[in-house]
């Protein structure tokens, strides 16, 4: 028996119906979709980041301006290529030849940013790997250039400082011409070969032996002007005197002693040239006593 009156509907059944099952799962499918491709939509430039678009139906690069800091809206089948516009570094250890064919190692660091003005242009001619591609190579090349012109014991004498000044003129303008502003090149640590280390010490060594012993014979010869013209004058005294220098020395000696308040004995020699013998009869009688 039908409890409903038949001029009624029938009552709806719980749940969904096929219709609504159907939009609710299209509804997440789109929804899902969306999130997918909320990247490709909006893309994060984070602080101190520049972003360079690649239009695949707009002509490719986008040479006129670069885009700042934020989430700009793109087409999904479009690029956009994030880089860091701050200030860089990249360091690492370089091994070299000097001049004499020697291998010296050197710790280098090197300082950088690319130029926002520029940045499509590096984007299209190098791409996001620059830093690999054409800063550190310049900057080895650089160094290489300068080193090989010296000897080992020489890069010990200019320094880290002097070289680090040569090296970074020498890479500035290369690295430039890529699109790069260079800020500075450092060179922290110039590693020479053990036993060049020795022998460098060794001729140093050397170096100040011989520094010392010019000194003493410098003075050594100094001397000997001093002995000859102390000579020359006592030649010249003599002939000049008709005495000779130890009679007059004895003489001086007598008088200075007789001058003194003390008693003396004084013998004589018995001939002209025979010097006087001087006896201190105080101090010989003062032995005597108790």
């Amino acid at each position: 028996m039908n409890d409903f009156p038949s001029f009624l509907p029938p009552p709806r059944t719980a749940g969904l119906s096929r219709r609504g099952l159907r939009s609710l799962l299209g509804g997440l499918v789109l929804l899902l979709f969306l999130l997918y491709l909320w990247r490709s939509f909006f893309i994060t430039i984070g602080p101190g980041q520049l972003g360079v678009l690649w239009s695949r139906f707009g002509g490719g690069t986008v040479m006129t301006h670069t885009f700042g800091e934020g989430y700009p809206l793109i087409w999904p089948w479009d690029q956009m290529a994030v880089y860091d516009a701050r200030l860089q570094q990249m360091h690492d250890t370089v091994a070299v030849l000097t001049t004499d064919g020697l291998q010296v190692s050197l710790d280098v660091t090197a300082r950088f940013a690319p130029r926002a003005a520029d940045l499509p242009m590096l984007h299209r001619s190098v791409g996001p790997r620059y830093r690999e591609t054409v800063v550190w190579p310049d900057v080895v090349a650089a160094v290489r250039h300068v080193i090989r012109q010296f000897k080992p014991d020489d890069l010990r004498v200019i320094g880290e400082a002097d070289l680090a000044a040569r090296i970074d003129a020498e890479a500035r303008d290369d690295v430039r011409r890529h699109w790069v502003d260079l800020d500075r090149v450092l060179i922290t640590r110039v590693a020479l070969p053990e036993r060049l280390n020795a022998e460098i010490e060794n001729k140093l060594a050397q170096e100040q032996k011989a520094l010392t012993y010019s000194f003493v014979l410098k003075q050594a010869e100094m001397e000997s002007k001093k002995r000859e013209i102390e000579a020359a004058g006592i030649k010249a005294f003599e002939d000049l005197s008709h005495v000779s220098i130890l009679r007059w020395r004895a003489i001086e000696a007598t008088e200075r002693l007789a001058a003194s308040p003390n008693t003396k004995i004084v013998v004589m020699g018995p001939g002209q040239n025979q010097l006087p013998v001087l006896l201190n009869a105080d101090k010989d009688r003062g032995d005597g006593q108790p």
